[in-house]
């Protein structure tokens, strides 16, 4: 799973609007277990990525699912989005 993650998270990173739709996808992929064990970490990193590509619906999302997390958690979530856009 995680190559096929990485596969998608690299053509995402060329931008775009439809760039931020698919990583937005992906956060809800994550956050409803569609296809992948539930994780809200990953799930508000991909959608936080989307945010900052554009996407106003991944705002929303992440703004959603940031309010039921723990603070640890989106630490956690907010270092991977960081760590990967810097990479990306």
């Amino acid at each position: 799973m995680a190559r096929f993650d990485m596969q998608i998270a690299s053509d995402a990173a060329m931008g775009g609007e439809n760039r931020a739709d698919t990583l937005c996808e992906m956060g809800l992929a994550y956050a409803t277990g569609r296809g992948r064990p539930v994780d809200l970490v990953a799930a508000h990193k991909w959608l936080n990525i989307a945010a900052i590509k554009g996407s106003d619906r991944a705002a929303d999302l992440r703004a959603d699912l940031a309010a039921t997390m723990s603070k640890t958690d989106l630490a956690a979530a907010l270092r991977a989005a960081r760590e990967w856009m810097t990479v990306h």
